[in-house]
């Protein structure tokens, strides 16, 4: 397997840092620009490389908060702090997988790249679970033990 680069990004405030291994050279990285209400909202430009691998770390307990809406399918991520939007996590069938805000997280590599926009509106619960599964990279959490997270949900 050929080994790609190495990026780091953080939220505004810093205190969570997301580590991304990608299989594949930055270049080949393609931002996506979802056309939901959220994302539009908060100007993502996301992506994710299903070979490579996302550690998210949180300084402390009250940092990771979890938001939910629409089909539920999986969990959007922002600072408790700052409030800036890191990514997307499913988990499912034993694994977390994720797709990362690259404008949220000011990644440089990826800073002047343009998105790609896409519109996943008339996916139904499994078909978007599906494309997640095959489409996300594999990512791993690191929070305090004593964390208290949040989950609203609308």
């Amino acid at each position: 397997m050929q080994t790609g680069d190495d990026i780091r990004g953080q939220c505004h405030c810093g205190r969570v840092q997301v580590r991304i291994s990608l299989s594949c050279p930055v270049e080949e990285i393609e931002l996506r620009a979802c056309q939901c209400s959220f994302c539009r909202r908060h100007g993502a430009r996301t992506f994710a490389d299903p070979n490579g691998r996302a550690i998210i770390e949180a300084q402390d307990a009250e940092t990771l908060r979890r938001y939910r809406f629409a089909l539920k399918t999986a969990d959007f991520l922002m600072c408790g702090e700052c409030g800036t939007y890191i990514g997307v996590l499913l988990e499912s069938e034993g694994a977390q997988l994720v797709t990362i805000n690259a404008a949220g997280l000011d990644i440089d590599e990826l800073r002047d790249r343009a998105p790609k926009p896409v519109d996943y509106e008339s996916e139904a619960f499994e078909e978007r679970v599906r494309r997640r599964l095959t489409a996300w990279m594999p990512a791993e959490l690191h929070v305090p033990a004593d964390a208290k997270e949040e989950r609203a949900v609308h």
